[in-house]
């Protein structure tokens, strides 16, 4: 306001008349001088008529509709809370991805627990030689297996709290970048800490029981001379069956995720479950003596004596090898969703080959693609960039750089010559047509069966993970003045720029947001070696409107980042399994050292030398290792086959290998440890006593 234009006798008349008006003039002249695009009256004076004041006035509330003057009522705190809660359930994916340290742990748990039991089944068969019931001798080994199920839980508890507590100390600090906020904290509550450790006693008792289970039905005189295997013909039988179940049932999971009858999560996670126990139940299969008597090859006699002696007690060997599985499959499967920027110079790939992506706080109502809109902003120097402009429906972010849940995300509206050139990839749509399926966007010009109802596209990523919908779902977002707008998803974009968007025509955004002038959002086509000087001639030139450009790859790669950091966190529970393994691998392999003893002194007195028996110890425990590792590989490639195959593979085949490299190694110096043990073994006092 201009208040030099107020003179000295305006302030005396405000002083004594205050509001009243100095000048009347004809309505007519009124409007025409003062009406806005909100209308030409801003007062009515009433006289007369039957109706009290009163009266008028609640009639008056009662007609008038807010919706209609732009005025909407928001809960405020209830959509907070609300949003607060996440766009995603991290919860759930860790549940997913722990699920396979959890069968490790309980795996690892069983092996200790069937050791300490061996040892002492010659105790339970004279229990029950004296006159002992079975349940009666069993209770004992029972209560000790809850007493180390409590401890244990116990322990466990304390460490998840504080790995849950180093992930959030790691997204805070050297992660903070990707999860746009350094202020996360830890919350505990009694409840899931009860679960927990309801779930580790009843994991632990079940453990035992399942253990007792089988020892309890061997006979007294089984258990007093140690040996308690069932017959191998029977257990080949019975895991060939299983291999064959668990197979078609991963192979049912991965249909019903294909078309969407179960979550597409859960449906990768259980077909990879299903074809890892059925590689496992095949190996076992392989490993029973007459399996493996077959095998014979007279030049690879002491791998082959070593593969023999896997099948003595195919249980442990079994048991590793699972460990080994499900910490490969575990690191296989997380590096395969892991994402790279993409070029930008490809029209298919996900910056639609398009250098620059930009962004104004004001509108700009030129065409920036026009000689005469380019010298109205001085921007005659860009002949050689090319603009596509968007309108821009201000929201919430609805990408992965938002930890909360979107309720009314940004909308862009997509000019038609934007639509017409076919760029970026899509994932699915709606398209029936050849010309629609080779460009889907054309679907978004297409007139829905309801008028009422907006076709629209998104971004396969926020699509599922972010607002939780799916190719032909309807969306209901408010519109400018409150009332709601539906959107049907008809097509959804492979790994896209347009994440934190949902993008529908410029005409139906015209007719969906007339309130919304000008263009806001602006994708560049520039040659690489110029984006850099478009970049600084465009933020300069147009300051003033608040522009912001940056490099479409750049955009890509944040986005990457963020994802790339969640899959940083589950990649640790890889960790954790691979040192389950690892430490279950020392464990078998040392106990099968200490119980032949008597075999390694009679294979020394018959002329084998201590070099061979280390090697043969070696072979077995590479065996084992390799055994596991392969088994872990191929159900992994098998089930990220489909998801590959549909959305492309985006992880790294070298991090993969270097990955596999170190797990290999790390079980393979377990091995040498184990062997070089051998050397030290008393051979002598063991052939004396045998």
């Amino acid at each position: 306001m201009n208040l030099s234009l107020v003179r000295p006798r305006d302030e005396d008349f405000w002083d004594r008349y205050r509001t009243t008006s100095k000048a009347f003039l004809p309505i007519e002249a009124g409007q025409r001088l003062w009406s806005t695009r909100w209308g030409n009256t801003s007062a009515l004076r009433l006289s007369g008529g039957d109706v009290s004041h009163e009266e008028f006035l609640t009639r008056l509330r009662n007609s008038l509709d807010p919706t209609r003057y732009g005025i909407t009522i928001t809960p405020i705190r209830e959509q907070s809370l609300s949003a607060s809660r996440g766009a995603t359930d991290f919860g759930e994916y860790f549940l997913y991805f722990s699920f396979f340290l959890v069968v490790s742990a309980l795996l690892l748990a069983g092996l200790f627990f069937r050791l300490g039991v061996e040892q002492r089944a010659r105790e339970l068969g004279l229990l029950e030689a004296v006159g002992f019931t079975r349940l009666r001798a069993a209770r004992p080994f029972f209560l000790e297996g809850l007493v180390l199920a409590a401890a244990g839980s116990a322990l466990g508890l304390a460490a998840g709290l504080g790995y849950a507590a180093l992930i959030l100390h790691g997204l805070n600090t050297w992660w903070s970048g990707a999860v746009g906020t350094n202020n996360l904290r830890l919350a505990v509550e009694p409840t899931p800490l009860a679960a927990a450790l309801a779930f580790g006693l009843l994991m632990g008792a079940a453990v035992t029981a399942l253990t007792l289970r089988r020892l309890l039905r061997e006979t007294p005189r089984s258990l007093l001379l140690g040996g308690w295997e069932l017959p191998a013909a029977a257990r080949r039988s019975r895991a060939r069956l299983y291999a064959i179940v668990f197979f078609l049932l991963s192979l049912a999971l991965a249909a019903a995720g294909a078309r969407a009858a179960i979550p597409a999560v859960a449906a990768f996670f259980g077909s990879g479950f299903c074809l890892l126990i059925a590689a496992l139940t095949f190996l076992r299969a392989r490993l029973t003596p007459g399996a493996s008597s077959s095998i014979a090859s007279p030049r690879a006699s002491l791998w082959t004596l070593a593969f023999r002696n896997l099948s003595i007690r195919p249980g442990r060997t079994l048991l590793v090898a699972s460990l080994i599985a499900s910490a490969t499959f575990l690191v296989i499967s997380v590096e395969s969703f892991r994402r790279e920027g993409a070029s930008s110079t490809a029209r298919s790939s996900g910056t639609g080959g398009y250098g620059l992506i930009a962004e104004s706080v004001r509108p700009l109502y030129y065409n920036l693609n026009d000689t005469a809109g380019r010298e109205s902003l001085n921007l005659i120097d860009l002949n050689d960039a090319n603009f596509a402009s968007f309108r821009l429906k201000p929201g919430d972010d609805a990408s992965c750089l938002n930890l909360y849940e979107p309720r009314n995300p940004r909308i862009l509206g997509a000019p038609s010559d934007f639509l017409s050139q076919g760029r970026f990839a899509f994932a699915a749509s709606l398209a029936l047509t050849p010309e629609d399926k080779a460009n889907p966007w054309r679907l978004l010009e297409r007139q829905a069966l309801d008028a009422a109802i907006i076709p629209a596209a998104a971004d396969a990523n926020s699509l599922q993970y972010v607002l939780h919908k799916k190719v032909g779902d309807i969306l209901e977002v408010p519109g400018t003045r409150g009332e709601p707008v539906r959107l049907q998803i008809v097509a959804a974009l492979a790994d896209s720029l347009f994440q934190g968007e949902l993008l529908i025509s410029e005409a139906n955004f015209r007719r969906a947001f007339p309130d919304v002038q000008g263009y806001r959002v602006f994708l560049i086509d520039t040659p690489a070696a110029r984006a850099a000087a478009t970049s600084a001639t465009l933020e300069d030139a147009l300051s003033d409107s608040g522009f912001d450009a940056q490099g479409a790859g750049e955009k890509l790669a944040a986005f990457h980042r963020v994802e790339n950091t969640y899959l940083a966190t589950f990649q640790a529970l890889g960790a954790l399994g691979l040192l389950l393994g690892t430490l279950g691998l020392a464990t078998v392999l040392m106990r099968n050292i200490l119980e032949r003893r008597r075999e390694f002194a009679l294979l020394a007195a018959v002329g084998f030398s201590p070099a061979r028996l280390r090697s043969l110890v070696w072979r077995e425990s590479l065996l084992m290792l390799a055994a596991g590792q392969f088994t872990g590989i191929l159900a992994a490639a098998l089930a990220i086959a489909p998801v590959a195959a549909e959305r492309g593979f985006t992880g790294s085949l070298v991090s993969m290998s270097a990955m596999m490299a170190a797990i290999f190694l790390t079980g393979a110096l377990a091995c040498r440890l184990a062997a070089a043990y051998v050397a030290r073994l008393p051979l002598t006092e063991a052939l004396r006593a045998e």
